[in-house]
């Protein structure tokens, strides 16, 4: 599913405020919160209106808050957002690229070490249906209690 340009309710500050988290969160791999953006960034905004757009951006699925007191992160929604209506996939960086690979990797690594847990607390869980679970609680969730 292609996103045609920016959401029709997604200001410009809103766009910019997102465009920095993906980029932070390429560079440090780690969660953006609102009082980083004020510090480093002329966002010209107080920082509760930055918070306002974090959340007005996770509302609409683009950034996921991972913990109740940290920062956001990208969504499936929002990185493709981000790749497809922002930056096309080619001008990414030869860095950014290995970045994103490497953050992939690491996650990777870290949810193989999660199921060999897993299998021997749960040795009935498969690793199929552990894969499914680990999927949704990152993409579809966001690892929300429910």
């Amino acid at each position: 599913m292609r996103l045609e340009g920016k959401p029709r309710q997604l200001a410009d500050r809103q766009q910019e405020i997102f465009e920095i988290v993906v980029e932070e969160f390429i560079k440090s791999a780690r969660p953006v919160g609102s009082e980083f953006l004020s510090e480093n960034y002329d966002l010209e905004v107080s920082p509760a209106t930055i918070r306002n757009d974090l959340a007005y951006l996770e509302e609409l699925g683009f950034l996921a808050k991972p913990h109740t007191s940290g920062g956001r992160i990208p969504t499936a929604r929002g990185w493709h957002f981000f790749t497809h209506e922002i930056r096309e996939p080619d001008r990414f960086s030869t860095e950014e690229i290995a970045r994103l690979n490497a953050l992939t990797n690491k996650l990777l690594n870290i949810s193989q070490e999660i199921m060999l847990c897993v299998s021997k607390i749960f040795p009935e869980v498969s690793d199929e249906f552990f894969k499914k679970f680990l999927i949704n609680k990152l993409f579809d969730d966001h690892g929300r209690r429910k």
